[in-house]
């Protein structure tokens, strides 16, 4: 469980030019913020303290991200140069590198702008803390982002908006011994609907270890809805620490569609607030692990108002010497009545030297209510294995096809064809320890193949009730 972090003091970042011109409620925020991170274990929880592990991680020799000046890969330029037509955004090292919105979608009132823009401004700052989700008295490396984050993005989905495309983030670490914050804002306004798509990827020739660190806000307002895809390629170099809470209004809906498979050691918390009824929400998380990775999953479906309901579906596959730590609860307060909620947490492992683990958990405080979970750990089916392999497959291709075959429960439920042949061929990729070129692990989703041939006005609709 050993592991080494930077010594970090607030003098360190108020030194860097980027700050000076901060307004001092910035100023305060970041200081309660790293008091709390001083302060605070890196597992407060006791149902998790004996499993936690992030043992590999050593950023003692790597330094927060500052600098104006960074590389823009060919690849990476060459795919952006395919999708001008679509909203995108280019973070390169935790800046905010590139905005794309093209003029029919600034029409609508579609907002992506860089929070770094706002540090100067204390109304800015105060109108998107409103939206504010996450705590930094909850977690100790959400309060080290809250301290120390260097830029992010604010998007905010007009009124009735339904958009057609994905807004695509591209999340790109090109240096090596660095530390990138980023802290997000997203507010979707009423009967809205849209899909975010993120990808993260790292340069494969690193030798120092660096970190990718993200807080991400999500508001829903009545009746909208948002599809959140991640898939997470970082190099064997690379942490992903990720705080990720959305609060659902009435009758709005999220969905979480996650694939880890890069990265040295990744540590991500969902938490979904059902804040008001007929929320709803659905996560899917699949991971594969290899050498020595380390992935802390969490799931939380916190139920605070009646008719609300909750899926988190999640299912690891680990080789080598990596592991797996699947956390999840459910909580349902006293006044939801009739809520249901659902939690699955499996575990496969593909030979002696991995290790995985499952703890789920209810918290219930109302009888009227539907809670249930279900968890396993367990080696691969070795007659399974033995009649694949009788029937003339290798040893390597028995494996892929029932690691498929335990993932397929979750990938059915992925409506993006693209996304789902993406996924699969990034876990065959894993299994094969086969490398790709950044361009060619990028997703081009069904939805900008749909509406490539089709004018721009088509890649979006306003919803009945705000049509003129």
């Amino acid at each position: 469980m050993s592991f080494q972090l930077p010594e970090l003091s607030l003098k360190e970042i108020f030194e860097n030019k980027y700050l000076l011109n901060e307004v001092n409620i910035l100023t305060e925020y970041r200081k309660e913020a790293f008091d709390y991170y001083a302060k605070l274990n890196v597992e407060i929880s006791p149902l998790y303290i004996k499993n936690f592990d992030i043992s590999g991680l050593d950023l003692s020799k790597s330094k927060i991200f500052y600098e104006e000046k960074y590389n823009i890969d060919k690849e990476i330029l060459t795919f952006l140069e395919k999708i001008v037509n679509f909203p995108y955004v280019l973070i390169i090292n935790g800046k905010v590198a590139k905005v794309n919105i093209p003029e029919i979608f600034l029409k609508t009132g579609l907002k992506i702008e860089s929070i770094k823009s706002y540090f100067s401004n204390e109304e800015k700052i105060k109108e998107i803390f409103k939206y504010k989700t996450i705590s930094n008295k909850e977690d100790k490396f959400a309060a080290f982002n809250d301290a120390f984050f260097s830029d992010g993005l604010f998007i905010y989905i007009p009124k009735g908006i339904q958009l057609k495309v994905p807004i695509r983030i591209i999340n790109l670490i090109n240096n090596e011994g660095i530390i990138s914050t980023i802290q997000n804002f997203i507010v979707a306004d009423n009967d809205s609907k849209f899909v975010i798509l993120e990808e993260n990827f790292t340069k494969e020739e690193f030798l120092l270890q660096s970190l990718h660190s993200q807080n991400l806000n999500v508001y829903l307002n009545e009746g909208s809805e948002l599809e959140y895809i991640t898939v997470c390629n970082f190099n064997e170099k690379t942490s992903y620490f990720s705080n990720r809470r959305v609060v659902c209004n009435k009758d709005s809906r999220i969905s979480w569609i996650s694939g880890y498979f890069g990265g040295l050691i990744t540590r991500i918390k969902t938490d979904n607030f059902m804040k008001e009824q007929g929320a709803f929400s659905n996560t899917i998380e699949v991971l594969v692990g290899s050498l020595k990775q380390r992935f802390d999953i969490t799931s939380y479906l916190t139920h605070a108002a009646p008719y609300t309901q909750g899926v988190a579906l999640s299912r690891a596959v680990l080789k080598d010497e990596s592991r797996s730590l699947l956390k999840g609860l459910i909580k349902i307060t006293e006044n939801a009545k009739n809520s249901n909620a659902y939690l699955e947490e499996h575990a496969m492992i593909l030979n002696r030297g991995a290790r995985a683990d499952s703890i789920p958990g209810l918290e219930i405080a109302n009888n009227e209510v539907r809670a249930t979970h279900s968890a396993s750990v367990a080696q691969i089916d070795e007659e399974q294995l033995f009649y694949l392999m009788s029937r003339g497959l290798s040893e390597m291709e028995s494996k892929k096809l029932l690691t498929l075959g335990f993932f397929d429960p979750l990938l059915v439920k992925i409506l993006s064809e693209s996304i789902k042949e993406k996924i699969k061929e990034l876990i065959e990729d894993k299994l094969e320890n086969k490398k790709r070129k950044i361009e060619e692990k990028l997703i081009v989703t069904e939805e900008i193949k749909e509406f490539k041939e089709l004018s721009p006005e088509k890649m979006f609709e306003t919803h009945y009730k705000y049509r003129k």
